[in-house]
Parts: structure tokens; sequence; C-alpha cells
């Protein structure tokens, strides 16, 4: 029998590195027509996939090689029965294996069916791959004993038919109890690791039991009878779970990846008698190939257009641009320089696009060209109210979760979904341009209760989904201080009582029971239940309770949300997943105008202001997304926005605004003081004055940070501008008065200079406010207090010292307040360094006190912790001022600070030697404390 295989060594790798080239090479020309883009760019796009995919084609075609070999010659021997039965009993235990390991890593996903769907898949790749090498374990465990004869088979069609069929019940087996368990810890934990693990030991052996029966049936007609089965069976399971839980899968990678095996298998078929027997010759053209695609990505990727057109549509590009990134990463701060990754120095760990920028350090740390300046708006002012406006006015919030502005009736929309919400824009402020900060609840809603930027808010992120930190005020706070009696109705359950997320600071009469009516089906992605008619009728309630007083009440409604449901109560608009989106709309809307409609029954309306708007949106395609929570464009954000004050006339006003104007507008209606925390604007002038004199030029800033990415966008009236800083580091511009779907990204005639420039300078300030906001409050004015740039003059310490720690850092001397301090008193000290070297990161400055009353730690981090040893630069001094209060009963006599640079149990050396107490501590000073 002939031995040598058909294709020879190498074939596979380079079938897989010309099949990544063709398949590649159609998707980026795919993600660039549904971009928009320019010809010239599109064939970049698609030059940079066909790379990428050429990169993974030939590793994966290599993988699969050596694979097939290694295989083929398990199968070119007859091993003895027991190591037939130990290699199937190894493989099995690996499937067990990798089932109760996904079992684990999944046990906390809200989402059980694709927590149960990894599981299976796992297991089921695990026991694929134990039937495709367990011949090869079985020889090695019985390399003598092996009779030189082939595995005896059935023959192909078992495999194509009856196989399948194993696996799928066995991976069902594995499913079905998982897919109906709550997230799992403990015992529940324990028994379903061993359920799916004991389906998973004997998948292997049901695998190969399946494959070794004989069918009296050939190949060819076994794929077409699989085709129509599996593939009927398949497509229906696919129509049934897929707005629930598929339609989220990684599709274009999954589609992509079968497309190169596919192709690639096809042209290793036409190479098998084509390509010469010269392994090392072929080898080479496959490592050849590889090493151009690799040259090619490096080449290209830099290039913004073709890297954020293929990241964002193409197959695999995103995400192995990520992982060369890292491999990439000299300096180990999480950015690289090559492939995009946007680093200015790959040899300084501080130097990176995320990096916090202090002003005056002489370094540009963040790579945006500029020191960062502090960039919090001032406090939100109050404004007169018109006349008109009655006095003692009732506040109604309403916030309406995933609710889009473009799918509103007063919007433009033609469906009828909103006739009530049309009657209330009809009557107050429509504003044309509202969006929200975040595209999801987590981080809009706070926003609105705060009013400030998430970004701006302090967190407690002791909880998954953190809590406003304690010293955040609430918009309730406010209005509660003002005088109102205050409510909050929620309907889902971010907002329990029980968290105390901050919702509830300031709230009189707080309710989210109703919470329990929506059932979570995919996490906190979808639920089952509605609750508009409930929280109607829990709002008309408090009405009625409180009508005496001033009251503001906030009510959120949520069934926007997915998943959609029918209603009875209002007519269908079809089957379709917007179809059930703008069905929920219109339910929502029908019960709030049963709330309007009490208000004006019981004559509160003529004394009642309303505030509407959407918490986020919601995508049904748009840029390639179903969802929310992860992107910034108007699907996602650009949310309702419509006051109602009595007594003002009505209009549609044109000046963007955010969530953070809800809090101090509410405030100013309700006639209150100022509040310093607040940093949106009171839209009183808004809407009951001219138009603003900054109407196309006020921009609204907006925010998401989360697994997939850092992005940060700025939208005003003609722009919205969307930068993707984490992890591709690229820009998009939108025209939003040409393209106000925002189809074609005009950020390539920015970098061209072929635009009006309003991109290039919303950009310049959007990286200014990002750069500002990472800086903590007051750090300008300190950082100038405490830093000299290198090269510039430092002020001269009163008393100067001649010594250093080791070679990397002079200390110049210090000031003291004084020299005797009394106990009970305190004394300032700053001590001026000078940064001879670099300081290696791990080296941190600490501060002794000793004397009568003993040894105290003083140690921290300079400059009020902005400061760090590793963060400071050759050239710079450093003036770090500390206050050393002296307890009341202290022992009187002479105090002593000493200051040393350590790390671990390792401290620099202190020269000269003199001002050394011979353990490495320098003697900075010395005090006497008088009782």
């Amino acid at each position: 029998m002939n031995e040598r295989p058909r294709l020879t060594t190498g074939a596979g790798a380079l079938a897989g590195g010309i099949a990544g080239v063709a398949v590649g090479f159609v998707d980026g020309l795919r993600a660039a027509v549904l971009t928009g883009t320019s010809v010239g760019v599109a064939l970049q796009t698609a030059l940079l996939t066909a790379s990428v995919d050429a990169v993974l084609g030939v590793a994966a075609g290599a993988a699969a090689e050596l694979v097939g070999r290694a295989a083929l010659w398990g199968r070119r021997a007859q091993p003895p029965r027991w190591a037939r039965a130990v290699a199937l009993g190894l493989a099995g235990l690996a499937a067990a294996g990798a089932a109760a390991g996904a079992v684990t890593m999944t046990a906390l996903r809200n989402n059980r069916f694709l927590a149960a769907g990894l599981t299976a898949l796992a297991a089921l790749a695990a026991a694929l791959g134990g039937v495709v090498l367990w011949p090869v374990v079985a020889r090695l465990l019985a390399p003598r004993s092996s009779r030189p004869e082939p595995l005896r088979t059935a023959g192909p069609a078992a495999a194509i038919l009856l196989a399948p069929l194993a696996a799928a019940l066995f991976c069902m087996w594995i499913f079905v109890p998982l897919a109906a368990t709550r997230p799992l810890a403990g015992p529940a934990l324990h028994t379903s690791m061993a359920l799916a693990a004991v389906a998973a030991v004997l998948l292997p052996a049901a695998l190969v039991g399946a494959a070794s029966v004989r069918l009296p049936v050939g190949w060819r007609s076994a794929v077409v009878l699989a085709v129509l089965l599996y593939g009927s069976t398949f497509a229906v399971a696919l129509a049934l779970t897929w707005g629930d839980n598929l339609r989220f899968a990684p599709w274009t990678d999954v589609l992509a990846g079968a497309g190169v095996a596919l192709v690639a298998a096809f042209v290793a078929w036409m190479l098998r008698d084509r390509v010469p027997d010269e392994p090392v010759r072929v080898s080479l053209i496959a490592v050849g190939v590889w090493l151009a695609a690799i040259g090619v990505v490096l080449g290209v990727s830099p290039q913004e257009p073709p890297r954020k057109v293929a990241g964002a549509r193409a197959a695999f590009v995103g995400a192995t641009l990520e992982a060369g990134r890292r491999l990439l990463d000299f300096d180990g701060d999480g950015y690289a320089r090559a492939l995009g990754g946007g680093d200015c120095d790959d040899g300084d760990p501080l130097i990176h696009p995320g990096a916090l920028d202090l002003p005056g350090d002489g370094s540009d740390a963040d790579c945006d060209g500029e020191d960062a300046t502090e960039a919090l708006p001032p406090p939100a002012q109050m404004v007169d109210l018109p006349r008109e406006v009655p006095a003692d006015l009732d506040l109604l919030l309403v916030t309406i979760d995933t609710l889009r502005a473009d799918h509103l009736g007063c919007y433009g929309y033609p469906r009828p979904t909103s006739p009530v919400i049309d009657e209330l824009a009809a009557a107050g402020a429509l504003f044309e341009n509202g969006w929200a900060h975040a595209p999801s609840t987590r981080y809009s809603m706070p926003a609105i209760a705060a009013g400030r930027w998430p970004s701006a808010i302090t967190w407690d992120e002791s909880i998954w989904w953190p809590r406003l930190g304690p010293d955040v005020r609430t918009t309730a706070q406010a209005l509660h201080d003002a005088g109102y009696f205050t409510g909050a109705m929620f309907s889902f359950n971010y907002f329990a009582l029980t968290d105390r997320r901050g919702f509830e600071r300031g709230v009189d009469e707080y309710h989210a029971e109703r919470a329990a009516l929506h059932v979570p089906v995919n996490g906190p992605m979808e639920s089952r239940g509605s609750s508009s008619r409930e929280i109607t009728d829990d709002a008309i309630k408090f009405v009625d309770a409180h009508r005496g007083k001033k009251f503001f009440l906030w009510i959120h409604y949520y069934d926007p949300h997915l998943g959609y449901e029918a209603h009875p109560e209002v007519p269908p608009f079809g089957t379709t997943r917007i179809d059930g989106y703008d069905g929920e709309i219109r339910f929502t809307d029908l019960h709030l105008g049963r709330l309007l409609a009490h208000l004006r029954a019981i004559g509160l309306w003529d004394r009642t202001a309303v505030v509407l708007t959407g918490d986020h949106g919601e995508g049904f395609g748009e840029h390639g997304v179903t969802e929310h929570g992860f992107d910034l464009y108007p699907a996602q954000t650009k949310v309702p926005f419509i006051v109602r004050v009595p007594g003002v006339a009505p209009r549609r006003v044109r000046v963007p605004v955010g969530h953070i104007d809800i809090a101090p507008t509410l405030l100013n209606l309700a006639r209150g003081a100022a509040e310093p925390s607040f940093i949106g604007r009171s839209l009183i002038p808004d809407v009951s004055g001219p138009p603003a004199p900054d109407t196309d030029t006020r921009a609204v800033f907006q925010e998401v940070t989360s697994e997939r990415g850092k992005k940060r966008a700025l939208a005003t009236t003609t722009r919205q501008l969307v930068w993707n800083a984490v992890p591709s580091d690229t820009t998009e511009c939108y025209d939003r008065v040409r393209d106000p779907a925002e189809e074609h990204d005009i950020w390539k005639r920015a970098r061209d200079g072929s635009d009006d420039g309003s991109c290039a300078a919303l950009a310049r300030s959007l990286k200014r406010l990002v750069a500002g906001l990472a800086l903590p409050r007051g750090a300008a004015e300190k950082l100038a207090r405490a830093v000299t740039a290198p090269g510039a003059a430092a002020p001269a310490p009163t008393h100067p010292l001649q010594a250093a720690l080791g070679d990397v850092v002079r200390v110049r001397g210090y000031d003291a307040s004084a020299t005797d301090v009394a106990a009970g008193g305190a004394v300032d000290v700053t001590v001026h360094f000078e940064v001879v070297k670099r300081i290696v990161p791990g080296w941190r400055l600490f501060f002794h006190l000793e004397g009568p009353g003993g040894f105290r730690n003083l140690d921290h981090v300079p400059v009020e912790g902005m400061m760090p040893p590793e963060r400071w630069r050759p050239g710079q001094t450093v003036r770090d001022t500390q206050r050393i209060a002296i307890p009341a009963g202290s022992a009187a006599g002479t105090y002593t600070l000493y200051v040393g640079l350590y790390r671990g149990a390792e401290r620099m050396p202190v020269t000269p030697p003199a001002q050394s107490d011979k353990v490495n501590r320098l003697r900075v000073l010395s005090f006497s404390v008088t009782r």
C-alpha cells in the first residue's frame, strides 16, 4: 500500500492562506459597501481583511493539516482493544472536563440559553477532537502490539448521517437541563457540572459507535439526506430562537470562518495532484504567504479608514488587531504603536492614549498633542420664570426605557405609535436634538438623577452595576430641600430599594416593586411581562394622595425594552421586531395618557410641569447594531426630549440638550436655589425665550465604557463625532443635516481638509474634554504649585539640602511653617525633590516621623495622590506638601522627619551618609513639640 499522502506537506497551510485571501477580500468589499466608503478605502479595506484572514488561514490550515496527518497515521494500524478503550476513555474525560469547565465559567451568566449552548459546544468540540485523535493515542499507548493494518471503518455514510444525530442527542442532554437553570452556585453548580460531565464523557464513544454502523447508502446520497434532514431542522431551530437568543451571535465571524474552511477544502482538493511532492518548497511558499500577509497588515492597519471599516463590519479583523496589539505592546501599558494602537511612546508605560495627562508636567502623557485642562462646566444657574408660570408647580418626570425619538409621531414617524406624547409635545417645547449621554440604563439614568455626566459621577463599585457614590446629590434631594414631596416609581430590578443605588436619595415615597412583573429571560438584555398599566395605576394613587401639596414624581416605564409582546389594548403593527417595538411604545403611550387625563380630571394639569425623555434608544440594524448598551449612534442615544410648562407657549427648539439638563431645569421650575453639583443647564431660557445664540455650536457629550471598549462622542445640530478610543482608536463624523441616518462617515474629508473644519474642531474639543474629565478636581492648580517642568526655574527651598536618594532623586531642601509647635497643633512641611533619572515602577516614597512620642508612618503618594514616583520625569522638580498634625497630649521634645525610597524590603541608599540614619532614611528636618 502506498503510504505517501496525496497532498504534500505544507499544502494545507497554503490552501488555508489562499482561502483566507479569497474570502477576506470579498468580506472586506462587503464591509466597505455596507459602510458606504470610497473606492480607494474599499480596496484598502479588502486588502486588510484579506491579509488578516490569510494570516489566520495559514495558521488554521497548518494546524488542520497537522491534526489530519496525525489522525491518518493513527488509523494505519490496529491497536489492541485495551488501547482503543483507554484512548476513547481519555477522549471522554477530555470532553467531560470541557463541559464541567464551561459550566463553571458560565455559572453566573443570566442568559442561561447562551450558557447552556456554550457548554454543549465546548463538550462537542472536545469530543470531536477526541474522535479524530483517539487512534493516535491508542497507537502511542501500544506501539509494539499494534498490527500494521488500517483500522476498519464502515464508510462515510454513517459518519454523515448518524454521527450528527448522536451529537445532537447528547448535546441536548447537556443543553436542556442547563437552559432551565438560573445562575448557579453551591450544590446546584456541582450538580449541573456532574450532569454535563456524564453526558460529555459518553459523547466520543457515541460518535465513534454511530460512525461504525454500516449503511446501504453511498456518500453522495448521505450528503443529500443530511442536508435535507439536518439543514431543515437547523433552519427551524434558528428561526424559533433567533429573536430571543441567536440574533446576538457573531454571525459574521461564523459565516466567514465557514467560508474559509469550505474554500480551503476545495483548494486542497484541487491541489492534491497539482502541487509537486516537494514539502520544503511548498511549506516555504506557505510561510512566505503568511509573512507577506503579516507585512500587509502591519502596513495597512495604521491607516484609519480601512481599519475602522474592517474592524466594525468585517470578520476577525478587530479581534485579530487587538490581539496583535497586545503582542506588540512593548512597554506593557495596554497600548501599542503598531496596528493603529495609538501609543506615541512604546517604551514608556506612562505614555499612552489612556494615560492621565497632568498639566504642566512637561509630558504629553495621553498622546493628544496638548496638556490637559479641567473640563467640568460651571454649576447650573437658575433664571427667573415667566410671569405666566403658576406658583408652586407640581413636577412630573417621565422616563421611558429604550425609547428612540424617531419612532414617535411628533418626531416625524409615520406610524401612530404615540398620540398622547404627540399631544404633549404640541402643548410644550419639543427639543429636536435631545440626546442621552450614555446608551444604557445603568449610566443614563444616573446622569438624569445626578445632573452630571457618568464620568463626572463618583461611583461605589462594590456591587455589579455600580451605585452612586455617597457624595453624589440627586434631583430628588434638591427638590426635597426646595419644599417638595418627592416620589419615584420604577419597574426594573436595577432600581431595587435593597441595592441602594442612589435613586432613593431624597425620595419620600419610593417604589420599585413593579420590577417583579418583568421576568428576565436573557439577563438584563431581555425580559417577559409588562408594567405600564400598573405604573400608571400607582402614579394616579400617588397624585390623589398628595394633590394638596407640591409634589415631584418620577415615573419610569419599561415596556419598550426587549422583549416585545402584543397587547390587546392596542392594534398590532405586524410581526417583525420593529413592529413589536412600535407596539410596546403605543401600549406605554396609552397608559401614560391615562395619567395625564387624570391630572386634567382632578384640576392639576394647569399647574403641572411635565418633562419626558427616553433613557436611551435601540438598534435595529443601523451600523450593524441590533441592540443598545455599547454604541453612541443616534439609534442608541437620540431620545425624545419634551418640556411642557403651564403658561408657556409651545415651540420646537433646535439647540442640542442632554439628560444632565433635566435636573437644573426641574429645580428651576421649583424656584429652588442653584445646586452646585448640577453641571447641566436650565432649559427655561430655551423653553420660554428666543433661540439660544449657541444653538449651532452647543455640543452634547456622550460616553460609554464597556467590555467592548471605550467610546466618546459630541453631538451638535449639524454633526455627530464619535471617537472609538479603545481598542481601535478610530474616529467617525457624520453630517446630521444631509445624512440624518448617519450612513456616510465624513471623517476622511476632515483628515484630508476637504470639509468645513467642523469635524476636526469637534475632535479636538472632544479629546480635550476627555483628558480634562480624567483630572482630579483642582488638579491643574495643585500641579502648577507642586511641579516644575524640565528646564524651567523652580522655587528655591527655604532650607537647602544637598542629599540624594540613590542616583535617581536629589532632595533640594524643605520648607516648614514652624520649628516649634504646641501639642494639638500642626506643622506644614514641603519637601523639594529634583528628578535625575526615571524611577522604575514599584519604587515608593516613605515618610517617617520619630520622636519622644514614638514612630508614625506618614506615607502618602506625593502631591495629593497625583504624582507617584514612577510618574516623575528627569529634569522635573516636585514639591510635596503635607500637614503633620501633632495630637494633643503628645510628648514634648524633638521630632525628626525621615524620607526615602523603598520597594518591598529594599531601600535606595542615601547620600551623603552623614544625613542617613544608617538604614537608608534621609533626615530631612527636625522640629520641637511643646506642651
